[in-house]
């Protein structure tokens, strides 16, 4: 039995970390930031989107809606942020192949310095995502929203997360 159970963690692990799916993460946020602020998703907002929409304590954590302040956010959630720019550096190869796996797939575009989400094909149906995967999908969406409701530089908003560039 632990065995199984051993065999199944690893391969829900491989699913949310492949790049397919994470550069799918990153097309859900940047998708939501454009419809938000009216502008392309910063490259370096990618670098947190995944390790916080991966990460289930943070998106256990997020708020209801993107009316909360992050600020306010941040500072109520410590914790969260005792580790994060450690997962920022750990997660980095992996937000790296998620977009060049976008840009090379046509899932996203590049624009110097940002990304943008094109257009998906239809899921297929034979893809029977877990709760895992769609509660990644749907805090990716938010975090996407979020970053693009506070209007903030990405120095400003680096600086809040405890990342240096």
């Amino acid at each position: 039995m632990t065995t199984i159970f051993s065999m199944d963690m690893e391969s829900e692990t491989s699913v949310l970390f492949n790049p397919a799916f994470c550069t799918l993460l990153l097309n859900k946020a940047s998708a939501n930031y454009e419809k938000k602020s009216g502008e392309a998703l910063p490259v370096t907002f990618a670098f947190l989107i995944l390790p916080s929409a991966l990460h289930k304590p943070t998106r256990e954590a997020l708020p209801a809606s993107t009316a909360s302040s992050m600020w306010t956010w941040l500072t109520d959630h410590p914790i969260l942020l005792m580790d994060f720019a450690e997962r920022v550096r750990t997660f980095r190869p992996i937000a790296a192949a998620a977009i060049t796996y976008g840009l090379r797939h046509a899932v996203l575009a590049g624009t110097p310095g940002a990304i943008s989400a094109e257009k998906l094909r239809p899921q297929p149906r034979t893809l029977f995502p877990t709760q895992d995967w769609a509660a990644c999908v749907k805090a990716a969406e938010f975090l996407g929203r979020w970053y693009g409701g506070t209007g903030a530089d990405e120095a400003t908003t680096l600086a809040h997360w405890g990342v240096r560039p």
